[in-house]
């Protein structure tokens, strides 16, 4: 991830880590997110929601931190919905406030 960065071909590398959590590197930072332990209903469209997450809260002008906090949270909250249901907001608002991040 680091290497894709710093070779410039890309500017930024979101990595999703199932139950571990996920990674997030740019060329300022690096970000480590542990994962939020809740139980899982189905994780039909949690990598979905956790980008969907993130960009959304890039879109209303947040720092990367905050949007991968919120993409964490959105991967989450995507567990807790049964079938194919992508994550509720509520579930995301609750469950942001809970992701740990490390800057590694």
């Amino acid at each position: 991830m680091v290497d894709l960065v710093r070779s410039g071909k890309v500017d930024i590398v979101a990595l999703t880590l199932g139950e571990l959590g996920a990674l997030l590197v740019g060329r300022d930072f690096r970000l480590r997110a542990r994962g939020l332990g809740v139980k899982a209903a189905s994780a039909v469209g949690a990598g979905d929601s956790f980008l969907g997450a993130m960009v959304w809260r890039l879109s209303l002008g947040g720092e990367w931190e905050e949007a991968f906090r919120y993409g964490v949270a959105g991967g989450a909250a995507a567990l807790l919905s049964p079938g194919t249901e992508l994550c509720r907001k509520e579930d995301v608002e609750r469950l942001c406030r809970q992701v740990s991040i490390q800057h590694i």
